[in-house]
């Protein structure tokens, strides 16, 4: 399921702000882009997503700033600084110069002035992470709801459409079997009666191999109850994307039974629109966790 969100904090520890984005996927796959100096707690992070995501891939970037009156730690590299006189000394000494070596001199050759950046409360860094991280996920939560609500009434109505067409199918199949006994019965013609004038009893075995042969009930039972299980699910606060994808290929492969035992073109018509309409219920149950 898609969906966006962000936090922010502003602490002792620094300003954070964290933005979060998620998109479809079957598994769970995570993409951090973390300042250097939080590059650490990347599993501490993982772990906060997980008790709130379990599938899509998953994007995260955080800006972190110091606190404004954090002190930046400045100091002499003297190492360096010994090296680069010793070298001035040499080259005095090679090309016999009479110039004294002086302090500006020495500082102005590179890196000699260093900082350091502030010590950080390593402790109190991480809890406002995860207080901004938490915010963000709220967010994006909250925008998932919204989506989920859309999702559910788009699914309902479809398993309501799929189950009234059903029902048609349920009243045109008596109606098929008759038809198929009249065009035998017009085939045979005057064959119909035997010798004695008594029903020819071929025609009545010809329709019950036929009407066995399309008989749909059982595959229309089964249906039904997929389609309440179905919607039952959707009712559930757990995790319900893979059940009901596995629902909808139950659905499809009972269909497909019936598209192939019926020679009804009223029946194929609903078949074609249920058909359509269990893709549809596919595609949209992978959005959902």
């Amino acid at each position: 399921m898609t969906g966006f969100g962000k936090g922010d904090i502003n602490s002792s520890a620094g300003f954070l702000k964290i933005e979060v984005k998620t998109f479809n996927h079957k598994f769970f796959e995570l993409s951090c882009k973390l300042p250097e100096n939080l590059q650490a707690y990347e599993e501490q992070i993982k772990s906060v997503i997980r008790k709130k995501i379990s599938r899509g891939k998953f994007y995260l970037w955080v800006q972190y700033e110091p606190p404004v009156n954090a002190q930046t730690d400045v100091y002499i590299d003297y190492e360096k600084l010994e090296r680069y006189y010793k070298l001035l000394k040499g080259v005095k000494k090679k090309f016999d110069f009479k110039d004294d070596i002086t302090l500006s001199q020495l500082m102005s050759f590179p890196e000699i002035i260093k900082s350091k950046p502030p010590k950080e409360d390593r402790e109190l860094l991480l809890r406002a992470m995860i207080t901004t991280l938490q915010k963000a996920l709220d967010s994006l939560v909250e925008m998932r709801k919204r989506e989920g609500a859309s999702l559910y009434v788009d699914l309902k109505g479809r398993s309501e459409r799929i189950e009234k067409s059903l029902l048609k199918i349920k009243r045109f199949l008596p109606a098929e079997i008759n038809r198929y006994k009249k065009k035998l019965k017009e085939k045979l013609s005057g064959g119909y009666f035997d010798r004695n004038g008594q029903r020819d009893e071929r025609i009545e075995a010809e329709a019950a191999i036929f009407s066995k042969g399309c008989d749909i009930s059982e595959e229309l039972t089964r249906l039904i109850s997929h389609i309440e299980n179905f919607r039952n699910m959707l009712k559930s606060a757990k995790e319900i994307g893979k059940v009901l994808d596995f629902i909808a290929q139950e659905m499809h492969r009972e269909i497909n039974t019936v598209g192939a035992k019926s020679s009804d073109f009223k029946i194929s018509k609903e078949v074609i629109f249920i058909k359509s309409e269990i893709e549809k219920i596919r595609e949209q149950v992978q959005n959902i966790e």
